[in-house]
């Protein structure tokens, strides 16, 4: 058979060496200068002092790095394999691979210890000025920016002071959560919600059954437990934050101890913040780089990663400050891997409260967060509650998108006990919960993170009140959403029953770009794993129906090698055949003898299409859509 070329994304790749006789001074000053620029001003003033500090070195910018996020995306799988997991886990880790061999390499020979974080595609590492200029030095390096320990939960509204049993916990009524457990007949079944947190006591009475490293009879904690601080290999809470906040989603220990939205729910985790709260920009980045692909204790986060093992939900109750050193955009970038995997990421608003624009620190200033207020038994805005929009990034965006019970909330501590705490931290879970329940009745829904966020967003109810009057950001109480309590407070039974549904498709009007057609809810992403089946003559595809509905319909388009190599653009393609819903389409006829053929595919439905793709040099092809 003569030669086929297939072409879904084109990539261009350039190596070059060369030899050249040592620097001089005046070069050697030059390369320092030019080394220097890449530290982040907040590092570079710390190493200034002398001595070592923990940094991060970055092999690509956000946009770059989001751009191959994007490219992973293409092609998700089948509904069950949660979006592009494993697409976004093989780009990303040979991605690294390949830029950082060199300073990997260094480091290694050098005796040198590192953290390599595939999702962002940076190492973490420990050193001096000489090391930060050194490493900087080399041209596939970005950024150096600064890995400090910074304050990652408000310890101050966290004291515990027990609190008599009711039969379900108030904030899991408030919400409606016993409400789907008794008429939809659904507890969270079916869906892993994930911990990032101060640790987890996973024996505890509440938690201890929902533990998906626990079978009923020993623990496995490989896959279900990362440690970040420490590595220790069993789940472990010296704080007792990340206990309470995962009590809040799935926990039950029996009547009286009802205190979790979800618990039907399993629950893994990772500690990312030591006993007194802290954190650092790594130890943040590697759990959600273990949430991406989870692996072994002591297991190669890019070899023994296991997409199939990733949680549905995140719970982050915990902030990252700049005003500490946190680098914004490499945190964001870790989140984008995660969206872009079908992973839904909540997030609490922050507790500085009162004034506007208080939401100011990652992961809730990020659009990639679904972001919680908090409300109290009366259904008041806590005073300590963050407003928005967000000012900090100059992005101006609604926060928070919901509220959610807060203020007194009893959830569970180490080693076996309870407490009430208050906090943004303590209205997230119920909201990951309430998304656990939502997913687990409606699996069509399951990984659509936009869909999903406009089915809690738009079924929130308009209840809550205000302790003063206020408006921020143009918006006040009345507006709906607004940057006080953006769409209301969370109602999980009114989210999976949110409606009108005119097509029938189990996705409300509101939040389905095609209302009138029953195919199609969400705009295809690029078609990916286009090649040839055994046979060589059906060429196939990854379907993009689970994202985009079955009604979508695809393009494919057949030109001339030469010419695309002459002309670079798709233009003079010809269809191979009509449009079809089908992900395959024969083509048994061979191109001529020293000629070639290559082949592109489009994704299409009433919500919008793919299209065919960009060129290596980034420009979009253009093509006609197939009759």
């Amino acid at each position: 058979m003569s030669p086929r070329f297939i072409a879904s994304t084109l990539f261009a790749a350039l190596a070059a060496s060369a030899v050249s006789a040592a620097p001089d001074a005046a070069e050697e000053s030059g390369m320092l200068r030019g080394a220097s620029l890449k530290i982040a001003p907040w590092l570079q003033s710390r190493l200034n002092a002398g001595g070592e500090d923990s940094f991060l070195v970055l092999f690509d910018d956000g946009e770059r790095l989001g751009a191959a996020v994007a490219t992973a995306r293409a092609g998700r799988g089948v509904h069950g394999e949660r979006g592009a997991g494993r697409t976004v886990y093989d780009a990303l880790r040979h991605r690294a691979r390949l830029s950082q061999a060199q300073v990997r390499d260094e480091l290694t020979k050098a005796g040198i210890p590192f953290r390599a974080l595939y999702i962002v595609n940076g190492l973490a590492v420990r050193g001096n000025l000489a090391l930060a200029h050194r490493l900087a030095r080399h041209g596939e390096v970005v950024r150096i920016v600064g890995d400090p320990a910074v304050k990652g939960i408000d310890i101050d509204l966290l004291a515990p002071a027990p609190m008599a049993p009711t039969a379900v916990e108030w904030g899991v009524t408030r919400i409606d959560a016993d409400k789907v457990w008794t008429l939809d007949n659904k507890r969270g079944e079916g869906i892993v919600v994930a911990s990032a947190d101060t640790g987890v006591a996973w024996a505890h009475p509440a938690i201890k059954a929902k533990y998906r490293g626990w079978n009923g009879a020993v623990a496995n904690h490989d896959y279900n437990w990362f440690d970040a601080i420490q590595n220790l290999a069993a789940p472990t809470d010296p704080h007792s934050h990340g206990t309470h906040t995962t009590g809040t989603m799935v926990g039950d220990a029996g009547a009286g101890n009802q205190i979790g939205v979800a618990p039907g729910a399993r629950w893994i985790a990772c500690r990312n913040m030591d006993g007194g709260g802290n954190g650092t920009l790594s130890t943040y980045i590697a759990c959600n780089q273990f949430f991406l692909a989870p692996y072994p204790h002591n297991g190669d986060p890019e070899q023994d990663g296991d997409p199939s093992k990733a949680p549905d939900i995140i719970n982050n109750s915990w902030f990252c400050p700049p005003s500490e050193g946190c680098d914004t955009g490499s945190l964001q970038v870790s989140f984008a891997a995660l969206r872009a995997a079908g992973i839904l990421t909540v997030t609490s608003a922050g507790n500085s409260g009162l004034g506007c624009s208080s939401v100011v620190d990652p992961p809730a200033i990020y659009d990639e967060s679904f972001v919680v207020g908090a409300t109290d038994a009366t259904n008041l805005l806590a005073n300590f509650s963050s407003r928005g929009p967000v000012t900090a990034d100059g992005s101006n965006r609604l926060r928070p998108d919901v509220v959610a019970p807060g203020v007194d909330i009893r959830s569970s501590i180490p080693a076996t006990g309870y407490s009430n705490s208050s906090g943004t931290s303590m209205a997230s879970p119920h909201v990951a919960g309430a998304a656990a329940l939502l997913w687990s009745a409606k699996p069509q829904v399951h990984g659509h993170i936009g869909i999903t966020r406009c089915l809690m967003s738009q079924s929130a109810r308009a209840i809550v009140q205000m302790p003063f009057s206020q408006t921020c950001g143009g918006t006040g109480p009345a507006d709906r959403p607004n940057n006080l309590f953006g769409y209301g407070l969370i109602d999980a039974y009114d989210a999976i029953h949110f409606g009108p549904d005119g097509d029938i498709d189990g996705i409300a009007d509101a939040c389905d770009c095609a209302p009138a057609d029953g195919g199609a809810f969400d705009v295809p992403p690029e078609a990916g794993g286009l090649g040839f089946d055994a046979d060589k003559s059906t060429l196939t595809w990854t379907s993009v129906s689970f994202t985009a509905g079955l009604g979508t319909l695809y393009d494919v388009i057949k030109g001339d090698l030469e010419d695309l190599r002459s002309t670079g653009d798709v233009s003079a393609a010809w269809c191979l055949g009509s449009a079809s819903t089908a992900a395959s389409v024969s083509d048994s006829q061979d191109p001529p003898a020293d000629a070639g053929v290559y082949y592109v595919i489009q994704a299409r439905n009433a919500c919008g299409l793919s299209d065919f793709g960009a060129s290596s040099d980034g420009t979009p092809r253009v093509h006609a859509i197939c009759p």
